[in-house]
């Protein structure tokens, strides 16, 4: 069995191939194929180098997994600090729902030392193994046969044009309950994914003990189309989470067709989106507490706005007295405290759609302290203001605070729901 080797680079990162090291020419061959198939959408591709984007996550290639981390300040990249943003990029997905760290009991792994992939092959195998533990679920089908006895009903046109000569064979339709359906068939089609993908005996036995209790789930294609497809229920809501790291590792996986050596799979999200969608989970937590006074944190969705262009607020804030406060999520290191003038007059926009006397962009903390909220000055309309401010993400341990939407309240929002 190789090795396999981890590269942590950050986001906007280069990475250039260096043959005395781990990033050879055979990895940026097969890299410079998987970005110019997927548009460069998570690295652009040089001569001999791979620049990052504005995308986290892990890549892997054959025997080299890369995990490109978040970075919003200004430390060295040394491993102190790539431990400190990886952790953080791990409960950011966690948090997010996007990855599934409780189903990672009993297992030997630590956030600190394992790979992004790592956890996310874990948490797969684990949830694969709960949901086989609590029974595969069984749906009604429709199995078409031709046999030698009328059992079923009879497929008159397709009986006519297979059976012309075989009169003996009759041509049937039959409903079948069995555990041949689209969620099983998903589960199989990403745990044959992991068989070719890692090379950790560990994973491989337990993967295999697995795909002996789908034996009989068909093998079938899987597309962004048969998720979409999928109806939850009662019974199946229990799969959500295992289908949601299946999609993850089926979509994202590019096999070598050609070769069949240089697999590669690219579990990358979009950071902007992964800041957003944190900074939101920790601040509607705040709707239910009733000592607050918020009456409600939601996610906009996007509304006509200008022909076929639209407007969607990052978080609205909406208090008792039917008055909003408009969030709008940044993650990018600022060098001053003044917002450009596209993201300035945007905002005035949600201070003018949205009802809101108050707008706030929202960045990860630097060096930088928020600013006072100033008023645009308009007087055709009522005093309407934004404030750029900075939240520290972390706490005094270096790890992702677990009351950040709380600090955000005291810092941003308190004084002014008072006030309204």
């Amino acid at each position: 069995m190789s090795k396999r080797n981890v590269i942590q680079v950050f986001e906007h990162q280069i990475l250039k191939v260096d043959d005395s090291g781990q990033f050879r020419v055979h990895h940026f061959n097969a890299l410079e194929k998987y970005g110019y198939s997927t548009r460069e959408k998570y690295f652009s591709v040089g001569n001999k180098r791979i620049k990052f984007n504005n995308y986290v996550g892990v890549i892997q290639i054959r025997d080299l997994t890369i995990e490109v981390l978040p970075k919003a300040d200004f430390d060295d990249s040394n491993q102190l600090n790539k431990d400190k943003w990886h952790n953080a990029l791990v409960h950011m997905l966690n948090e997010c729902k996007l990855l599934k760290l409780d189903s990672i009991t009993n297992s030997k792994l630590k956030l600190k030392s394992s790979s992004v992939l790592d956890l996310y092959f874990e948490s797969f195998i684990s949830e694969s193994e709960k949901i086989l533990k609590s029974g595969l679920i069984k749906k009604y089908r429709t199995q078409e046969e031709n046999i030698h006895a009328l059992k079923g009903k009879l497929s008159f046109t397709k009986h006519i044009r297979k059976n012309l000569v075989h009169k003996e064979k009759f041509y049937v339709e039959n409903k079948v309950y069995d555990i041949d359906n689209a969620f099983n068939q998903i589960i199989k089609r990403g745990l044959i994914i992991l068989t070719s993908i890692t090379n950790n005996p560990k994973y491989i036995s337990r993967i295999n003990i697995l795909l002996i209790s789908f034996e009989n789930v068909s093998d079938v294609k899987i597309d962004h189309k048969s998720f979409t497809k999928l109806k939850y229920d009662r019974n199946k809501e229990r799969y959500r989470a295992v289908i949601t790291l299946a999609k993850l590792i089926i979509l994202r996986y590019n096999p070598d067709f050609k070769g069949g050596s240089e697999n590669v799979i690219a579990i990358m999200f979009d950071m902007n989106l992964l800041f957003e969608q944190y900074i939101y989970n920790k601040l509607k937590v705040l709707q239910r507490d009733s000592e607050v006074g918020i009456k409600e944190v939601k996610v906009q969705n996007k509304i006509p706005f200008w022909e076929n262009r639209g407007l969607k607020a990052d978080i609205i804030i909406e208090t008792y007295t039917n008055e909003a406060i408009v969030i709008d999520t940044k993650w990018k290191i600022l060098k001053t405290d003044s917002p450009s003038d596209p993201d300035l007059k945007q905002m005035f926009v949600y201070n003018l759609h949205y009802n809101s006397k108050l707008s706030i962009l929202l960045y990860p903390k630097t060096v930088l302290n928020s600013s006072l909220k100033k008023p645009f000055v308009n007087h055709d309309f009522k005093q309407l203001f934004c404030q750029v401010a900075f939240v520290e993400i972390f706490n005094e341990n270096h790890k992702l605070d677990s009351l950040l939407g709380y600090k955000i309240y005291e810092e941003l929002i308190r004084d002014e729901l008072l006030r309204a």
